[in-house]
């Protein structure tokens, strides 16, 4: 599909959305139908030009799924550092979003923040239609709800996780089905949060012929810090939402929300520094509860430290609950998270896994 180059009159940028119906949750898109043509964007890495056969199979399983792919120019273009420019690549996710019954984002990288002052979130608001990635992607899912009062999915993508040589995770699929489905009129439902699992790192189009194996000694699902707590879901990568603070972009959590954290390739020391941002900047002081990721790809600090739930809770106020080792992110498989939406996790004691429910209380449009 072809995309102008122009730019968008009276963008929507740095304008906040008005209060969602519910005083504090965004309102659900059109769910996604079992024939959904899927608008396909790189904004942050040229991956699929660089990885073509396992774009190609992203696609194909999307296909396979039942539904149709449209790529944007994005998907074809390796320029500069990323893939189009900004102005370019904020006009591609508009029309997108105006052809197609959603878009999910080729991969993840690093060129994501520039487009974000250049997309018109009054538009993305109107089109209420489903938008989904994670890793860069994180800051785009999280400004959805913060400017448009849309729900945005912090989920799998195309080269990542539906590019894998098997096909996705079937806990990774399931969970996209479930949220994102026309076929599903939940209310409320507890997400998946068990079983294997794999943040092994193969070389896509190399050595990526096999299911990703291992699984870094366990970091089954646990509770850290006991409590109940409900609110809007807010998260997704600690370095992504790092880039944000301080800007005119950042995405604030609206106060009491449920805040689910990704680390990968991380030390705790590094988890530290991170976390320690956040709490100087008093992003924690506005959460109701906060939910850590299976640590993907695990370091120890040079000293061979290795407590990651030590550092987390050092940061974090001592009156709510904390659960840790859920599957967010940058390992198979994956949760498919409502960013914006409402959620509650109940955190019994150490002994009882963690439990995170959706909430959807009001019917979609």
């Amino acid at each position: 599909m072809s995309t102008t180059n122009g730019t968008t009159a009276a963008r929507g940028t740095y304008r906040p959305a008005a209060t969602a119906p519910d005083g504090d949750a965004a309102r659900w898109p059109v769910p996604l139908p079992a024939d959904a043509t899927l608008g396909v964007w790189a904004p942050s890495s040229p991956a699929p030009v660089l990885f073509p056969r396992r774009f190609a199979r992203g696609l194909d399983a999307l296909r396979r799924r039942g539904h149709t792919v449209v790529l944007g120019d994005s998907c074809r273009s390796a320029q500069g550092p990323g893939t189009r420019p900004p102005e370019a690549l904020a006009e591609e996710l508009h029309t997108l979003l105006a052809e197609t019954d959603g878009v999910i984002a080729a991969v993840g990288g690093w060129t994501l923040t520039p487009v974000l002052p250049h997309l018109d979130f009054d538009v993305i608001g109107r089109a209420a239609k489903p938008l989904v990635g994670y890793s860069d992607l994180t800051s785009l899912v999280n400004l959805v709800p913060h400017r448009s009062g849309l729900v945005a999915f912090h989920g799998p993508m195309v080269v990542s996780e539906w590019g894998e040589a098997d096909g996705p995770w079937e806990p990774t699929e399931s969970e996209f089905d479930q949220v994102l489905g026309a076929q599903h009129h939940w209310t409320e439902r507890t997400v998946a949060t068990a079983g294997e699992w794999s943040d092994e790192n193969l070389f896509w189009d190399r050595e990526d012929d096999r299911r990703r194996q291992g699984n870094s000694g366990g970091q089954r699902p646990r509770t850290l810090r006991a409590g109940e707590a409900s609110g809007p879901l807010w998260g997704g990568s600690l370095v992504v939402l790092g880039l944000l603070l301080g800007t005119p972009l950042w995405p604030e959590p609206a106060p009491g929300s449920l805040l689910f954290l990704e680390a990968d390739g991380m030390a705790p020391d590094e988890l530290w520094a991170r976390l320690e941002q956040f709490r100087l900047a008093g992003v924690f002081d506005r959460a109701g509860g906060v939910i850590m990721s299976r640590i993907s790809n695990p370091q120890s600090t040079s000293s061979g430290y290795t407590a990651y739930d030590e550092v987390l809770l050092r940061c974090l106020p001592g009156d709510m609950p904390v659960a840790a080792g859920l599957p967010l992110g940058h390992a198979d498989p994956m949760l498919t998270l409502p960013v914006g939406g409402r959620a509650q996790l109940s955190c019994q004691d150490p002994t009882t896994a963690p439990r995170l429910r959706l909430l959807r209380s009001r019917p979609t449009p």
